[in-house]
């Protein structure tokens, strides 16, 4: 059982944090609907979205996934993509 601070730290949390419902629930839709058409069923889309948490990076890999490109090569323009990430944190 929660506390009454705890309770109310949460409700505060969860209320700073809604504003990114609006940019994450379409970005997941549009992922889910992707992923779907592109022949994946809901465990390997889950598991590639809890493993892969970079969106550029998902939509990348599912595209090349659809074209029936090697393993390898999905990996590295997954990595390429987000490589643009190291130059932010420079």
């Amino acid at each position: 059982m929660l506390m009454p601070e705890s309770k109310s730290s949460f409700w505060s949390g969860f209320r700073d944090c809604s504003p990114f419902i609006l940019v994450v629930a379409p970005f997941g839709l549009l992922f889910g609907a992707i992923a779907t058409e592109a022949g994946l069923n809901l465990l390997e889309t889950m598991t590639m979205t809890v493993l892969v948490i970079a969106g550029a990076a998902q939509f990348t890999a599912l595209a090349l996934l659809e074209d029936q490109a090697p393993t390898i090569i999905v990996i590295i323009a997954a990595l390429a993509v987000n490589l643009r990430m190291a130059m932010y944190s420079a």
